[in-house]
């Protein structure tokens, strides 16, 4: 069974676009993938369509192969987008080839291991905080940020992950100064980041319950000094996790050997290369592969 065709498609998704991969093969059967550019990772579509000429005629078995000729053939430019197009074409060309097979794609990886597993509310408040519009009810104080926490606990998930808001005048708004909002490019954290961030916790922890586990993601949006002071004053939370993206492996690590908290991070690394500082340096707790960037197969690498 060999690949007859790439195609790139987008659908509205109110205020994103959602994109797939659709990789159409001699024998009818289709293997379909996701990849975002919505979120720092404009061109990732061309950078597919570019790779096409090298996918189409090969066998969908040799999803290996592929994907090593496609890294020599981008070597010069790796990471980033490139991998990110490549991550694509390896799960659309595992999707064809399990369904060749007849059988789930996490048998190509070896098994499950598992039938259940724990479920956390990502960016939960977030997007009814950020975009009220597609997501509702929209949450405007803390009422609501207590209400969505109730919300979290009734509808059967055992965690909650979050983000980091300014509060004026009692209504929330996003504070993501690493993605320019507001364009604060210092990245500094001040008292009264660190007063609306426990006052946010609080919010959820309270309609929540003490069941539900804390998670927080901080993103790109601060420096070392500034996670720190994030960490000591949510010394007293108990927290599941809290998520931070650094590009120093060494200042992680730094930062992880002073936290009262287990640290998770590495979800914007693409291939081993980009992994392996931070493995060495002990810089996390727990190790977050984004398999759509990365494609499941090297994931598991």
């Amino acid at each position: 069974m060999k690949v007859t065709r790439l195609e790139t498609l987008r659908c509205g998704a109110g205020w994103r676009n959602y994109n797939f991969l659709k990789l159409s093969t001699d024998e009818g059967i289709v293997g379909w993938s996701e990849f975002d550019e919505g979120f720092g990772s404009p061109g990732v579509g061309t950078v597919i369509e570019q790779l096409a000429g090298r996918v189409v005629g090969r066998p969908v078995s040799a999803h290996e192969h592929i994907h090593a000729e496609l890294y020599c053939a981008t070597r010069p430019a790796a990471g980033g987008v490139v991998t990110e197009a490549m991550g694509a074409i390896e799960n659309a060309l595992l999707d064809a080839k399990a369904k060749a097979l007849g059988v789930p794609c996490y048998q190509l990886l070896g098994g499950k291991l598992r039938d259940r597993i724990r479920l956390y509310w990502s960016h939960c408040a977030t997007w009814r905080i950020n975009h009220p519009a597609f997501y509702k009810p929209a949450i405007t104080d803390l009422d609501g940020v207590k209400a969505i926490g109730r919300e979290v606990r009734e509808k059967g998930f055992g965690a909650l992950k979050t983000n980091l808001f300014a509060y004026q005048d009692g209504k929330p708004q996003g504070w993501r100064p690493g993605f320019g909002r507001p364009f604060y490019p210092e990245l500094n954290v001040d008292k009264n980041v660190l007063r609306n961030l426990r006052m946010h916790l609080e919010a959820l922890d309270d309609g929540a319950g003490p069941d539900i586990d804390l998670l927080l993601d901080l993103n790109f949006n601060a420096k070392t000094e500034g996670y720190l002071k994030i960490l000591r004053a949510l010394a007293d939370f108990d927290m599941f996790w809290i998520e931070i993206d650094s590009y120093s492996p060494e200042a992680l690590g730094y930062i992880r050997r002073q936290s009262p908290h287990p640290i998770s991070s590495c979800e914007t690394l693409c291939g081993m290369r980009e992994f392996l500082p931070y493995l060495r340096e002990q810089a996390m707790d727990v190790a977050i592969i984004d398999t759509v960037w990365n494609g499941v197969w090297q994931s598991l690498k």
